[in-house]
This record gives C-alpha cells, sequence and structure tokens, in this order.
C-alpha cells in the first residue's frame, strides 16, 4: 500500500507543481476571467489569479517532498472538488470555455475529459489522506 500511497502523493504533487509554474510563466496571460473558474467579481478574480499559482506550487512541493503530506493533500482534495464543480457547471450548460489549467500556453477548451482527469486526481488526493 506503501509504494500505491507514494505513487499517488507524487503523482498530485508533479500535476500542483506543474499547473503552478506553468500559470506563473504565463504571467499576465494567465487569466481567471473567461474561465470556468471566474466568479463574476473581478476583486476576487484577481486575488485568484495573483496567488492560486503560488499555492498550486506550494502545494506540489509539500507532495512531492512529503512534507505535511495529509494537510496538503486535503486541500488539493478540496480545490479539486471546487474546480471539477466548475468544470461540470460549465459543460453541462453546453458550453466549453478554455481553462488555463495549466497556464496560458496550454489554454484548451474544457471537456469531460477535464472532469475524468480531476476525478483520477481526487482519487490520488484521497489515497494519499488514507494512506499517509
Amino acid at each position: 500500500m506503501s509504494s500505491l500511497v507514494d505513487a499517488c502523493a507524487l503523482a498530485l504533487g508533479v500535476v500542483f507543481e506543474w499547473s503552478g509554474v506553468m500559470k506563473v510563466v504565463s504571467g499576465e496571460r494567465w487569466q481567471v476571467s473567461g474561465t470556468p473558474f471566474a466568479t463574476g467579481n473581478s476583486a476576487l478574480d484577481g486575488l485568484v489569479r495573483r496567488f492560486l499559482p503560488w499555492v498550486e506550487v506550494c502545494l506540489g512541493l509539500l507532495l512531492i517532498v512529503r512534507v505535511a503530506t495529509v494537510a496538503a493533500a486535503t486541500v488539493a482534495l478540496i480545490l479539486l472538488c471546487a474546480f471539477t464543480f466548475a468544470l461540470v457547471k460549465v459543460l453541462v450548460r453546453g458550453q466549453r470555455p478554455p481553462c488555463m489549467c495549466f497556464g496560458a500556453t496550454r489554454a484548451r477548451p474544457i471537456s469531460w475529459l477535464s472532469v475524468a482527469r480531476n476525478i483520477v486526481l481526487l482519487a490520488c488526493a484521497v489515497t494519499t489522506i488514507v494512506g499517509a
């Protein structure tokens, strides 16, 4: 079980690290507005745009080096639940805006594959929490 937990924590960490770093590298090109994650409140969207990449980088690092693993995986689980809910909500309406989940350079229209990817990541988060 330990190697499965280690693999899940590492996979989750790498995805969060990659996502955060790509958003940081994208700079001003990475936006929240116009994505499934826009709140409609420009001030709140600005805070998300400014801080989410760094939260993802920190979570990724904590998961990769296995420090505060349960706390990091729990925060990752909460974020993934929110991200997945936002994706499903938009897809059910028949919309496919760009996600920018991995920065502006990887902006692709969302799809049910985006939801499936998040479900796998949610399973990794739960496995990490339970097995840590």
